[in-house]
């Protein structure tokens, strides 16, 4: 019994420091208003995770790991090449527009905490291994060996993806600002985002079709 109220307490006090650090970052974070957030005194939250450090790891783990999984985690990597990157890139694109809180804080964090964020990254990554690099490299492997796609660079085929889905956030409400795009038109555009990015990969690895003379 008191495991389970003191894994309760636990879950409650990293739900608000989630709340809060994504908010604000880890810089502009105190632990007085995570206490703040999660109805509980100071003390008992440095019982619990003993300095801001901690609970920032912590709450950077559930951040990409809810990222990591909904990325990877519902492929089906026996489905042909081109419908497992539709399901790789729908479910990228479809995190991001569904936490652009989350989004705005990975990046910024990038930016000023990269010697902390990459570190658990990485060991995420790790953790996940058999799923980003014996499926996911092995699928495209596979697919090049077979001739379902072209030969291409893994490491910058995934970095090509990554990129076209994510730029498109950092970038979208600058030029909807100067295009002075209505809201609407705005929903329309980021909603055929996903469309536009599987296109563009597929006809960037399809196997070209030989052009051959037919005599009249």
């Amino acid at each position: 019994m008191t495991n389970d109220i003191d894994r309760g307490t636990e879950e409650q006090i990293l739900a608000a420091a989630y709340r809060v650090i994504i908010r604000r970052g880890k810089s502009g974070t105190r632990m007085q208003e995570i206490a703040d957030e999660a109805g509980v005194n100071k003390a008992l939250l440095h019982y619990y995770f003993r300095s801001k450090d901690r609970i920032y790891e912590a709450v950077l783990r559930k951040v990409l790991s809810s990222l990591l999984k909904s990325m990877l985690q519902s492929i089906d990597f026996s489905m042909p090449i081109r419908e497992v990157l539709e399901a790789f890139i729908r479910g990228h694109i479809g995190a991001l527009k569904s936490n652009p809180q989350v989004f705005q804080f990975f990046m910024a964090e990038m930016w000023t905490n990269r010697e902390e964020v990459i570190p658990v990254f990485v060991g995420l990554l790790t953790e996940n291994r058999e799923i980003i690099t014996t499926r996911f490299f092995a699928r495209l492997q596979q697919a090049m060996d077979d001739g379902e796609i072209r030969r291409v660079n893994p490491f910058h085929f995934l970095m090509n993806i990554i990129s076209l889905d994510v730029f498109y956030f950092v970038a979208s409400p600058l030029f909807f600002a100067v295009l002075n795009v209505p809201e609407k038109e705005q929903e329309a555009i980021t909603g055929q985002r996903a469309d536009q990015v599987v296109e563009f990969i597929w006809e960037s690895i399809r196997p070209r079709e030989e052009s051959g003379c037919t005599e009249s």
